[in-house]
């Protein structure tokens, strides 16, 4: 398994970056922030891609509009 960033400073933000290297993101063209089980996911071009870590589920799944 591929080494997840140890910056990681909850469950929460480990399961979104594990998530997002599983989905093939590069994180370099990206930044992270994270409120709680909620990370925002923003490109150099201002979109942002909302994503929630479900404690219940152990599962992170993309917040819908």
């Amino acid at each position: 398994m591929a080494v997840v960033d140890k910056r990681s400073k909850s469950i929460a933000e480990y399961a979104v970056r594990r998530w997002l290297l599983n989905q093939g993101f590069v994180m370099d063209c990206f930044t992270l922030t994270m409120d709680g089980n909620r990370a925002t996911l923003k490109d150099k071009n201002g979109d942002t891609l909302v994503l929630v870590y479900d404690s219940h589920t152990k599962s992170v799944y993309v917040q819908e509009d």
